[in-house]
């Protein structure tokens, strides 16, 4: 109780409340399409609202795919499917959205939605009145955190705010709120560019799925705020997001006086975002390298895009953030990633583990034929887990390009050697936990599959 009480105390100190008292909960919208209506099949909306293995927040700009993730995580059909706080961002604010993905995380749990400089645009008001946030206990009752210099939404709601005069202070509060309302720090923080968005984003959808803060550097030199907060986790693991052509080798120095420094990064943002997908240290990171999961792509032209990730971070998504720099192709990296985690199976399908991902954006974001490229790629496929007669040593050469398809299919014995085929992605090698290196669009990843032996080579992708 003592400690509660404290926490408590803290939250008042961070949180401005004025009163107010919930409006009544709009109705979720009704869909319905008629056979004889001319534009019948467009009002569907397939393939670009979903696919198979795709689903689509179409919003033109980042508010709209924001209001969209919300409202997906929470239906707000019942008491129990609406969140307690809603967190708001100003519209051009991204490190505060990225900051503030980690109140997505317990035990706020609260979406994000975005903000003009005056008021909230229509699409926000709309899902507000859907949502109609509970109230958080531990944040002294607020519905609505404001973060940053945001207006206040309608005047029935009771809100809280959390700011700095930069966006390093701004993080640096939105760090102290949500030690207080965890009762203690957490071990890990990413610290990730102030500058360079694209290659921040991707520690939103991790903030968000386990509470871990997020705090900003600048290319050279660590700023004031960011060091306090840090000092703040007693000697916490410092994973620092990006490039050193981001984040200079003399600002990690200085970040290593404060705590261990683990970097992950790579030279695009593409390629950063995939890095840290599937990177893994102890209890932190995704560390997806098989299938079985969930995505949530963004354009890296729209950094406000981290807001709806955050969402899709949490509450049974649980989505790693995918970057992608083009809208009618996929870059190299993000294809190659995802063939080399493309789900498949041996005979029985149902018994399969399958890929989704969620697309941020309308059409002009990211193209309908990438999203159809997208469901093919975490389509689940079969793969062949016998090696041929009269091979037992497994080193067999499965998997031409009719038998393999887009994905050439190792053959593997006992000891696991099999070696992929001409597809687009070499076959799959290996052992029980997949450690064959089936060939990807780089000649590289890890292989799933293959023979019962531990090892396995795949082979290198025919592009």
């Amino acid at each position: 109780m003592t400690r509660r009480l404290t926490v408590l105390s803290a939250l008042a100190a961070l949180l401005a409340l004025p009163a107010g008292c919930a409006g009544e909960r709009s109705d979720p919208p009704q869909l319905q399409v008629n056979a004889d209506d001319e534009q019948a099949l467009e009002k569907l909306g397939f393939p670009v609202a979903a696919s198979r293995n795709t689903t689509r927040i179409g919003g033109g700009d980042a508010a709209a795919d924001a209001a969209g993730a919300a409202t997906a995580v929470f239906p707000s059909t019942s008491d129990r499917t609406r969140p307690s706080a809603v967190v708001i961002v100003g519209e051009e604010d991204w490190q505060g959205a990225v900051a503030a993905a980690a109140l997505a995380s317990a035990p706020i749990r609260a979406p994000m939605l975005l903000s003009g400089s005056e008021e909230l645009p229509p699409v926000s008001a709309q899902a507000m009145d859907r949502l109609d946030p509970k109230g958080a206990e531990l944040a002294r009752g607020a519905q609505v955190i404001r973060v940053g210099d945001v207006p206040a939404p309608a005047p029935e709601l009771r809100t809280g705010r959390l700011q700095g005069k930069d966006p390093y202070e701004t993080a640096a509060a939105v760090d102290r709120f949500a030690t207080s309302a965890r009762g203690e720090p957490s071990d890990d923080v990413v610290v990730a560019s102030g500058e360079r968005p694209e290659f921040a984003m991707p520690a939103a959808a991790w903030a968000a799925y386990s509470g871990d803060s997020v705090l900003f550097t600048a290319k050279d030199r660590v700023p004031e705020a960011t060091k306090k907060a840090l000092a703040a986790h007693q000697r916490p693991n410092i994973y620092l997001l990006g490039p050193q052509s981001v984040i200079s080798p003399g600002a990690e120095r200085e970040l290593a006086k404060i705590g261990p420094v683990r970097r992950v990064g790579a030279p695009n943002p593409v390629q950063n975002a995939v890095e840290f997908a599937r990177f893994e240290q102890g209890g932190f990171g995704w560390g997806i390298k098989v299938p079985g999961y969930n995505f949530t792509l963004a354009s890296t032209a729209r950094p406000m895009d981290a807001a709806p990730a955050a969402a899709l971070a949490t509450n049974g998504v649980f989505a790693p953030l995918l970057l992608t720099d083009e809208a009618d192709a996929l870059p190299d990296a993000l294809e190659s990633y995802l063939l080399d985690i493309q789900p498949g199976y041996e005979s029985d399908p149902r018994q399969g583990v399958y890929n989704r991902i969620w697309v941020l954006g309308d059409a002009e974001t990211i193209s309908t034929d990438v999203q159809g490229r997208l469901d093919e790629l975490t389509e689940l496929i079969p793969v062949e887990a016998e090696p041929e007669k009269g091979k037992p040593d497994g080193d067999d050469r499965g998997g031409d390009r009719d038998r393999g398809g887009r994905r050439g299919q190792g053959g593997g014995g006992p000891d696991g050697r099999g070696q992929g085929g001409g597809g687009q992605r070499g076959g799959q090698g290996g052992g029980p936990q997949g450690k064959g290196q089936g060939g990807g669009a780089d000649g590289g990843g890890g292989g799933t599959g293959g023979g019962a032996g531990p090892g396995g080579a795949g082979g290198q992708a025919d592009r």
